[in-house]
């Protein structure tokens, strides 16, 4: 290539370039993007665990027993004594007013009594007949948290779920006792309470439940082995419960 024809080339590439450069500088700037890192889902957030000891008052329930010769048998003077519980369950915040908690209570034995017309060679007529008293529960419930005033934070609620109730080692002084029974019924309740912030992640919580356990039954044989054809059967029984337990925030 001559000299003539290596300086033309040189300078139509030097002007080429310098072309190109202004021109790429007068391109806009190209948006910056900023990356945000994804927030993290925390395991364990807004869950709770519980655990609770109380005391059961029961009101007086209705007791029958349908005597297949006699006809229906109403009892008089029923009462179960009271008892103690015992209880746990794991819950959930939905916001700083709402959550709600899954809890399986047991209610230990309590004795039943009552007396029974009919029986002729009982003082007044009436046999006296008693049984041991017990119950399962397993219950959704809600509450309301009203807020927290000095760490403190009132509450209501209310549940449903089931009961599972026992009725055995009946005894009457009229005759032979009846066989061990269960069954499961419909449960609720009704609940007031105050939580108190005791450390970090710890609650204690005291409250008043009302609960609706429905009925009991014994078995529908006589423990001599004879078909007693109906059971006896204890309605409308409702507890009145005085609480208190903790709380800890799986935070």
């Amino acid at each position: 290539m001559s000299s003539l024809k290596r300086n033309l080339f040189l300078s139509v590439f030097g002007a080429a370039m310098s072309a190109g450069v202004a021109m790429a500088a007068d391109l806009p700037t190209p948006p910056v993007i900023e990356y945000e890192p994804e927030t993290l889902v925390e395991i364990g957030s807004s869950w709770y665990l519980r655990g609770d000891i109380g005391y059961a008052a029961y009101s007086n329930p209705d007791a029958s027993w349908q005597d297949p010769t006699n006809g229906h048998r109403a009892f008089i003077k029923e009462e179960i004594d009271n008892g103690w519980l015992i209880g746990g369950g794991f819950g959930y915040y939905f916001n700083e007013h709402l959550r709600a908690d899954v809890t399986v209570d047991y209610r230990h034995e309590a004795k039943f009594k009552g007396m029974v017309g009919g029986c002729g060679g009982c003082s007044g007529g009436y046999s006296n007949e008693s049984a041991k008293f017990s119950a399962w529960t397993l219950m959704l419930n809600g509450y309301y948290d009203f807020g927290t005033w000095n760490s403190v934070t009132p509450y209501v609620g209310a549940g449903i779920g089931l009961t599972h109730l026992t009725l055995g080692g009946y005894a009457t002084s009229n005759g032979v006792p009846f066989s061990d029974g269960d069954n499961t019924n419909f449960a609720w309740n009704l609940m007031a309470g105050a939580v108190v912030d005791i450390e970090e992640g710890w609650k204690f919580d005291a409250n008043y439940r009302f609960l609706s356990m429905g009925e009991a039954k014994t078995g529908t044989t006589f423990t001599n082995g004879t078909n007693a054809q109906n059971p006896v059967k204890i309605e409308d029984i409702y507890a009145h419960e005085f609480r208190v337990g903790l709380r800890y925030d799986l935070d």
